[in-house]
């Protein structure tokens, strides 16, 4: 158990120190209970094999912690990966 305890204080730390990079000086629960109150759901249109992910329009520390770690929302509330 305190091994977990460990990796779970590591992660958590990662996470700060990636939000501290991208401008953002928050503690990593507070910004973890934030994304938390982003809802999205799972369509599938017509036609279509796979399921797209929408999400509603998320507030600034959500779209900033998004960007942190990579990602964007576009138009229509799609979840895309930053492209390198």
């Amino acid at each position: 158990m305190y091994v977990q305890c460990v990796a779970v204080v590591i992660n958590l730390r990662q996470i700060e120190i990636k939000l501290v990079a991208h401008g953002i000086h928050r503690i990593a629960k507070d910004v973890m209970d934030d994304m938390r109150q982003l809802h999205y759901v799972l369509t599938i249109r017509n036609k279509d094999r796979n399921p797209s992910r929408r999400m509603e329009t998320p507030s600034k520390t959500q779209t900033e912690a998004l960007s942190a770690f990579s990602h964007r929302v576009e138009a229509g509330g799609v979840l895309q990966p930053v492209s390198a």
